[in-house]
């Protein structure tokens, strides 16, 4: 099934669910269920699905590897967010990812914002290593096997030049690679790109992991 298709799904769903709890056709019909997906979370969903690569950055500057990122929808029938299942490799290894996670969309506090909850899988990761090319991904799993990263929610914002464009709270998100003590993530995100800039700080607030020449810059390269 495509990624189109299955995005209208979800549509298809929530209109579904709306008419049975609300009658459609009554006067009650207009009221909007606030714990379905939003058009701003449904826009950054489409925005993030697909496959995407920075190998054109990589080439012209060697500070940066050359990475392949996938991002599929998993779950499509649940109605509290929209589901993504994410997986980054060096192109160099492609079938053994480096990153892991599942992303829930879902509307932030107030109506121009969204928010992107990040969730670690359990086990052997292994195991789901490739599952982006299957018709639908980590069907096996339910959410709430799932481990989030407290503090590491990214609350994204449209600006005026309609990029989306968020960051996770300062501090917040934990880490414990290379002696960290906190990450922080920034992203500014369109239909046709993502870029990320991931940090990692030790206790005295110096870097020591992550890019410190900018965000790497993925292009999307198919959906």
């Amino acid at each position: 099934m495509s990624t189109p298709a299955l995005f209208s799904r979800v549509l298809c769903s929530i209109c579904t669910l709306v008419c049975l709890s609300q009658g459609c056709g009554s006067e009650t019909s207009a009221r909007i269920d606030p714990s379905l997906p939003s058009m701003n979370s449904r826009e950054v969903g489409t925005a993030m699905t697909g496959n995407y690569s920075n190998e054109a950055q990589a080439k012209a500057d060697a500070k940066f590897d050359s990475i392949v990122m996938h991002m599929r929808p998993i779950w499509v029938d649940r109605i509290d967010g929209l589901w993504l299942y994410v997986e980054q490799s060096l192109a160099a290894t492609l079938d053994k990812p480096y990153r892991q996670r599942v992303y829930q969309i879902v509307d932030g506090n107030d109506a121009n914002s969204v928010v992107v909850r990040i969730y670690e899988l359990p086990g052997d990761l292994s195991q789901y290593a490739g599952a982006w090319k299957k018709d639908q991904p980590l069907r096996q799993l339910m959410p709430d096997l799932l481990v989030p990263r407290a503090g590491c929610n990214v609350t994204l914002r449209l600006d005026d030049s309609k990029a989306w464009i968020g960051a996770t709270e300062p501090n917040q998100c934990s880490a414990s690679n290379d002696g960290a003590s906190y990450s922080m993530s920034s992203v500014t995100m369109t239909q046709k790109e993502i870029q990320s800039w991931d940090r990692s700080y030790d206790s005295k607030g110096s870097q020591v992991s992550g890019s410190t020449s900018g965000p790497y810059i993925f292009i999307k390269t198919s959906r």
